[in-house]
């Protein structure tokens, strides 16, 4: 591995100190990142001191309603499961039925709070899950097809409330040029990062991550739902 003539140490090693320091992945949590693994799911998952933020916002958030969306095989399902009371509940939202079948089988060693996974196109879910009152949520997690992200905001503004924390991850795409949407995903992104920036509705903060096993960087963002809320939405 070439050195860094600036003196850093590579990012696969700071995100390998991160997972192992400060991580803190329990045994379920490492069962199922590892179940993920051996039944060849894609490498896209959170990485573990990525769930150890999340599940500690969650916590401070005193969250007792989450809503997901994007499961895959259900570890940063599990991460945020960790922060809910014994009487809370969390909805994750996945689009393809066999992950979501996978991260069922995942969670069934969960215990206490009621995790619930329902399969579909995400946009007709979070309209159903408006529908029928099911919010307001007091954490949202979105991490799914990047094309779809305003929409999915869109969605979870409705399904907010004033002091909702809605975490959206996988802001800086792959590409040598940071801003520059070289590639199809790289347009989608960047464009809802504008989007995000400017929305008069949230006080938004992003942080680096690292992600994959090399430790590409990558970025999320934590998102304050403001209030007054029904001014905000222009509500009757």
């Amino acid at each position: 591995m070439l050195e860094d003539p600036q003196g850093n140490p590579p990012v696969e090693e700071v995100k390998n100190y991160l997972d192992c320091r400060f991580g803190d992945e329990r045994s379920l949590l490492h069962s199922i990142r590892t179940q993920c693994k051996d039944e060849q799911l894609p490498e896209i998952q959170i990485s573990v001191h990525v769930g150890k933020m999340m599940y500690l916002m969650a916590k401070m958030q005193k969250a007792k309603r989450i809503l997901e969306i994007g499961t895959l095989g259900g570890y940063s399902t599990a991460w945020l499961a960790q922060a809910l009371p014994h009487e809370g509940r969390l909805i994750s939202l996945e689009i393809n039925e066999e992950y979501a079948e996978k991260a069922k089988k995942h969670l069934k060693e969960v215990r206490g709070p009621n995790i619930e996974i329902r399969v579909g196109h995400a946009v007709e879910l979070l309209a159903k899950i408006a529908e029928s009152g099911e919010g307001p949520f007091d954490l949202i997690f979105i991490d799914a097809d990047k094309e779809n992200y305003a929409l999915y905001l869109d969605w979870s503004l409705r399904l907010s409330r004033e002091g909702t924390v809605i975490l959206i991850d996988n802001l800086i795409p792959k590409g040598p040029i940071v801003g520059y949407p070289c590639h199809d995903e790289a347009k989608h992104v960047y464009a809802f990062n504008d989007y995000l920036a400017q929305h008069p509705m949230l006080e938004v903060a992003v942080f680096p991550t690292l992600t994959r096993k090399q430790g590409r960087l990558d970025a999320m963002a934590v998102a304050y739902v403001k209030g007054p809320f029904k001014v905000l939405l222009n509500r009757p």
